[in-house]
């Protein structure tokens, strides 16, 4: 077992659960790194394995401990009780060393929480009745065996899960299980979290710790802080990035065309450009989230995929008819453009009408010339604003992204967007002033983000 000397500059957390809960799925996810070995079977991790959190110039370092996981709790307890004595000593170290690999495992990361921790993140499966989680109160025994505060992380939440379900759930294992050693329990999901999670995690953790270790403490939490609140205003400058593009495009009228065939074949264009620069986002979107290599690749195949809509109506039977509402008109005008924008004019609702045309994403900039409209770029800003908070959610143990979870999103940044009306009509009204633009763009969008956020978030106020 690797070992680690004390120092008050150090303030070290260990994450313990039972077997094949998600604890590397969750180291991955705070590190932003694909560390370790996730798979679906228990005794993965089978060595304690010390992380580097984050650091500061001035030496404080926040370490964290992945420990092998819990399995059979009885026969570990026993173990650690008999310790003392020669026997006990005997099948500890030597015996189960050699006949019983797991269970010598799920010692070491006992003795090491023990003797090279300060707090202890103890992680349970959400999915479970707490009523009948009998395993963690076997579990909880041996917690209190390591006399240190305990901070327990609900994992594996329902899909998607918002503020109220969470908050149920936090509030039911509390009733259950908050008692010492528990002190506190958060939602905390390595398959789909907030950074404003992690901050308020630290912030918990930073009121459990011994005297020694509250000065690094009181540098190391202000300082991943900072660094998430960074990252939060470079997605704020991509998202702003995409938008002001999008206001600024012109695509000229081919000339020699019927009118009508002039305005598609210039919708076309704008929407290949727009494919272009939503996809661009994307790419910085998950850059600056630290998703890199195949979990990058499988979010961004998932993010610009067009999506399925099933039975689409030709454009021109969508013209036609006179009132084609909603996605069905949205995906013909995805249709006409030959697949361009990501099927994002179904995406965002787009409504056709015979009168109407195309009218409602397209503006006459003059008579040969046409950009989008405001109408479909307060669409778009609800679009990227979903596609942020996506992205800022995903969690390393999920896997392959899902579309659904895009809706659910959506719905959140429409709602955010209703909020921010003030900013956003300061925004449409800078359509044809390019100095103003861009400020008021980047005001628009953050403050979108920002009411998303806090609507899910309303105890991370003083995070943002």
């Amino acid at each position: 077992m690797n070992s680690e000397a004390s120092s008050t500059r150090d303030v070290r957390l260990a994450l313990i659960s039972h077997t094949n809960v998600g604890k590397t799925s969750l180291t991955r996810t705070l590190l932003h790194s694909d560390v370790g070995e996730v798979v679906d079977a228990p005794h993965t991790t089978m060595e304690n394995t010390l992380h580097a959190l984050a650091t500061t110039a001035e030496g404080d370092r926040l370490l964290l401990w992945d420990t092998p996981g819990f399995g059979d709790s009885l026969r570990l307890k026993a173990r650690l009780t008999q310790r003392d004595t020669a026997v006990g000593w005997f099948l500890a170290e030597v015996w189960d060393r050699v006949a019983d690999r797991a269970l010598y495992s799920s010692q070491q990361a006992m003795l090491a929480a023990r003797d090279l921790t300060d707090v202890i993140l103890y992680q349970v499966n959400a999915a479970e009745d707490p009523e009948f989680a009998t395993q963690v109160e076997a579990e909880l025994a041996m917690l209190a065996w390591l006399d240190k505060p305990v901070i327990l992380l609900l994992n594996q939440l329902p899909p998607h899960s918002r503020r109220a379900e969470r908050g149920a759930l936090e509030q039911r294992w509390q009733d259950r299980f908050g008692k010492p050693p528990i002190r506190r329990v958060l939602a905390l999901d390595a398959f789909e979290r907030s950074w404003i999670d992690e901050v308020q995690l630290l912030a918990a953790v930073a009121e459990e710790l011994p005297k020694a270790q509250r000065a690094s403490m009181a540098r190391l939490l202000p300082m991943w802080q900072a660094q998430a609140l960074e990252r939060f205003r470079a997605s704020i400058e991509a998202v702003s990035t995409l938008l002001v593009t999008a206001i600024l495009d012109r695509e000229a009228l081919s000339a020699g065309q019927p009118a009508r065939l002039a305005r598609i074949g210039a919708l076309r264009r704008l929407g290949s450009r727009l494919e272009t620069a939503v996809k661009k986002m994307d790419a910085t979107l998950i850059r600056i989230e630290g998703l890199e290599g195949a979990s990058a690749r499988r979010i961004d195949t998932a993010l610009t995929a067009t999506r399925s809509h099933g039975d689409r109506p030709s454009p021109l039977q969508g013209a036609a008819s006179g009132a084609a509402l909603g996605g069905g008109a949205g995906a013909a005008l995805d249709l006409a453009l030959g697949g361009a924008s990501l099927g994002l004019f179904t995406a965002l609702g787009a409504s056709l009408s015979a009168a109407a045309g195309w009218s409602w994403c397209q503006r006459a900039v003059d008579k040969r010339t046409l950009g989008w409209s405001a109408a479909f770029i307060e669409d778009l800003l609800v679009e990227a604003a979903a596609r942020y908070l996506a992205v800022t959610h995903h969690g390393r143990g999920r896997g392959r992204y899902e579309g659904a979870a895009l809706d659910s999103w959506r719905e959140l940044a429409e709602t955010a967007k209703g909020a921010s009306k003030a900013e956003v009509d300061a925004l449409l009204a800078a359509f044809d002033d390019p100095e103003q633009l861009q400020e008021r763009t980047r005001l628009a969008v953050r403050a979108i983000l920002t009411r998303a956020l806090l609507r899910e978030y309303p105890h991370g106020e003083w995070i943002l």
